[in-house]
This record gives C-alpha cells, sequence and structure tokens, in this order.
C-alpha cells in the first residue's frame, strides 16, 4: 500500500511537472509574441515620425531654396550662394535618412556614440536643453491661455451689482 501510494506521487508529480513545462512554454510563447508586437507598433511609430521630420526637412530646404532665389534677385549672390549650399546639404540629409530604416538609423547612432562619446553627450545635452526650452514655453503658455480664459470666463459669469436704493420712506 505505501508502495502504490509512492508511485501515484510520482505520477502526479510527474504529471504537475510535465503541466508545468507546458505552461512555461505557453508563456515564454505569448511573451515573445507580445514583445514582438510591442517592437513591432514601436518601430512603426519611429518610422512615422521619422518620416514625419523627414517631409518637415524637405519643406525646410525648399524655404532656403526659395531664399536664395530671393536673394539673387537682390544681388546678394554671396549669400545666396550660401543659403543654396545650405539647402543642398538639407536635400543630402533628407535623402540620407529617407533610405534608411529606424533599425539602421539606430545602429549607426549607437556606433556613432561608441566612437564619439563626447560629441554623442555634448549633442544629447543641447538636445535636452532644447527640448526643455521648448517644453516650458508650450507650458507657460498653455498656462497663461487658460488663465485667460479662466478670468474671462469668470468676468462673464458674474454679473454687475446695482447698488439697492434706500427705500423711501412714507409718511
Amino acid at each position: 500500500m505505501a508502495n502504490d501510494m509512492r508511485e501515484k506521487a510520482k505520477e502526479v508529480g510527474k504529471h504537475v511537472q510535465e503541466k508545468a513545462t507546458q505552461v512555461g512554454e505557453q508563456i515564454r510563447t505569448q511573451g515573445t509574441e507580445l514583445a514582438n508586437q510591442a517592437q513591432g507598433k514601436v518601430k512603426s511609430t519611429l518610422e512615422t515620425q521619422k518620416q514625419k521630420r523627414v517631409g518637415e526637412l524637405s519643406g525646410l530646404a525648399e524655404a532656403v531654396r526659395q531664399t536664395s532665389r530671393s536673394l539673387r534677385e537682390q544681388e546678394k549672390e554671396g549669400i545666396a550662394q550660401y543659403t543654396e549650399r545650405a539647402a543642398e546639404h538639407m536635400d543630402r540629409l533628407v535623402q540620407y535618412f529617407d533610405s534608411r530604416d529606424v533599425g539602421e538609423l539606430l545602429n549607426e547612432a549607437e556606433i556613432f556614440a561608441r566612437r564619439h562619446p563626447e560629441a554623442f553627450l555634448g549633442g544629447a545635452f543641447m538636445l535636452g536643453l532644447f527640448a526643455g526650452r521648448f517644453l516650458k514655453s508650450s507650458s507657460d503658455r498653455r498656462i497663461d491661455e487658460s488663465s485667460f480664459y479662466g478670468r474671462q470666463e469668470s468676468f462673464r459669469r458674474e454679473e454687475p451689482r446695482v447698488p439697492a436704493t434706500p427705500a423711501t420712506p412714507t409718511m
């Protein structure tokens, strides 16, 4: 009887171990799938943002090119040449970013950061300063607008108070 119970306990133990292994595999598979989905969404979002920024840079290059034409019309050839070169550099940058996917750009940024950490950290610092400045100014603007609208609403709600005239005594 004790042997039977031991055998049953071993069988139950093996069964539990098999089930635990199956559940572990399912969890690993689902985790991998979720990670792949999240990675795909992040990559898609980054690709969309990259395309948006490439479009903005392309528009900026065209604006600089128009400025160059305007300067030539005003017979300011020296400055016009510099602005035209700037537009050409922007066009090359647009082509560079447009021809690479996000993964390639991230790999190249990593390689650059490893080779030139001081330049990378300096650039990251400057970018952080600009981003902080931008966020602070946009936050200040939102606060100013909301306080303006809040005051405007409070002015609308209050009705002008007319002083009460004292009742005239009757005789």
